[in-house]
């Protein structure tokens, strides 16, 4: 008896044994945005020996990730950022990220992160009362340095400042990487080679910072923070508690999405805003009349923010901090007219589906209004998902929204900024999509 045929959707031929990871790997924006204009909404490609269905249609989106999520797991391209992550929950599976998503939950409710807005204010209002009129500064560099300390300080309860410069140029280094470890050629991180040396260098480095972390908690684990809860937590069954590796893993995994994700979301946003200054003007006027007799805000007072918040969906419109989702089928799933095999990758591209023309006009431009309530009503399920979703959906997406509108507010009224000439900025994509370079920006006092 002859083998059922499993038809598959058309996509890009790719070399043997390699596919497209070549392609991929050199330029994942372009070719990803190349496959979706020449083979539409749900295509096929190989990385290396792992098939590929691309996905780019919202109600498929969301079929994926919520209403058959049950079928799919995290997929195996994510599971290679294991020797950076470890098993924390930006990499974990099935049981163990379902016990470490219900451990870290009440610290993400929303009366929780409400009271952080005041560390996330005063430290927002710290960096910007460090520049002066202007001034040239490394927007990205500020950002990361202002972004770790929030995260240290919320949710592990700890001052790192001494560490925060070691931690963001080291996730720099390691977020070079993230090709690599997506390639065929991952294998020569184990080779010594000058990458790699720095590789390794950076991961010692960054360890020895989490490695303290974690051992100041444990002299003193009497803390609400959610470093306390880690260290305390026992299995429900064997009472059994977390090894250091296994704190190790969560907290790398949190310094790392806490903060990278939220850095350059703002950086993004502020050079957008640099170069639209009409927008910057307007969101200037708001942020004015909210915080004329109240300069540090709460967070009831950004429910007066409206055209903020319209300016930050925008923004990651156009640059989501995470720019793709990947499952892996756990048995044979229908989807889009097509089976995709058990063991099958479907990629989806924040980054794409965001600048898809069907959805969303002049997709290129930023345009800040085109997010009334009306058109976010109407916009389908699937077609904007910065923040993932389904049982994988960020857990600190309020976190980050807290944290975006705090830093502008308290960034916006004196200060306006002005792109260095001469720049080259383009998305990288590494885990996150951060620029290709540092953002140089010139620094303009408001009424100086």
């Amino acid at each position: 008896m002859l083998a059922r045929q499993v038809l598959r959707p058309l996509g890009p031929a790719g070399f043997p044994l390699l596919g497209q990871s070549l392609s991929f790997a050199r330029d994942p924006l372009a070719f990803l945005a190349g496959v979706a204009h020449r083979f539409g909404d749900i295509s096929y490609f190989k990385l290396g020996t792992i098939p590929v269905y691309f996905v780019n249609r919202p109600d498929l989106i969301w079929e994926v990730l919520v209403l058959q999520r049950s079928k799919f797991e995290i997929s195996t391209m994510r599971q290679r950022l294991e020797p950076v992550l470890g098993t924390g929950m930006l990499t974990s599976r099935a049981d163990l990220h379902a016990r470490q998503r219900k451990l870290m939950q009440p610290v993400f409710r929303k009366s929780r992160i409400d009271n952080y807005a005041e560390i996330m204010s005063e430290y927002a209002g710290r960096m910007c009362g460090r520049w002066t009129n202007g001034e040239v500064v490394n927007l990205t560099g500020e950002l990361m340095t202002f972004t770790i300390a929030v995260v240290a300080k919320t949710l592990f309860g700890q001052d790192i400042d001494e560490d925060s410069d070691v931690v963001s140029r080291n996730l720099s280094v390691l977020m070079q990487y993230f090709s690599k470890l997506m390639s065929p050629t991952r294998g020569t991180l184990n080779l010594p080679l000058p990458s790699s040396l720095r590789f390794h260098k950076a991961l010692r480095e960054l360890d020895a910072v989490v490695y303290r972390m974690i051992e100041r908690r444990q002299r003193d684990p009497g803390g609400d923070d959610l470093l306390s809860r880690l260290v305390q937590a026992r299995d429900d069954e064997t009472q059994a508690q977390m090894t250091e590796k296994q704190l190790r893993d969560e907290v790398f995994s949190l310094l790392m999405a806490g903060h990278e994700t939220t850095a350059n979301g703002l950086g993004w946003m502020i050079y957008l805003l640099a170069q639209n200054p009409e927008i910057d003007a307007r969101l200037h006027g708001e942020i004015a009349d909210v915080t004329k007799e109240k300069p540090r805000l709460e967070p009831s007072d950004l429910e007066r923010l409206p055209y903020a918040k319209a300016v930050i969906t925008e923004s990651m419109r156009l640059y989501p901090p995470a720019w793709f989702v990947g499952r892996t089928a756990l048995e044979d799933v229908e989807v889009g007219g097509f089976t995709i095999p058990r063991g099958a990758t479907v990629l989806m591209s924040q980054f794409i589906a965001h600048r898809d023309g069907r959805y969303f006009k002049e997709p290129e431009r930023f345009l800040p209004e085109r997010w009334s309530e009306s058109f976010a009503a109407r916009l389908p399920r699937g077609a904007y998902f910065p923040f993932s979703a389904g049982d994988r959906h960020c857990l600190g997406e309020g976190f980050a929204w807290l944290e975006m509108l705090l830093s502008l507010a308290r960034i916006v009224p004196r200060w306006r900024f002005e792109l260095v000439p001469g720049q080259d900025i383009r998305p990288s994509p590494s885990i996150t999509l951060r620029p290709n370079k540092p953002i140089k920006m010139i620094l303009r006092a408001r009424n100086g």
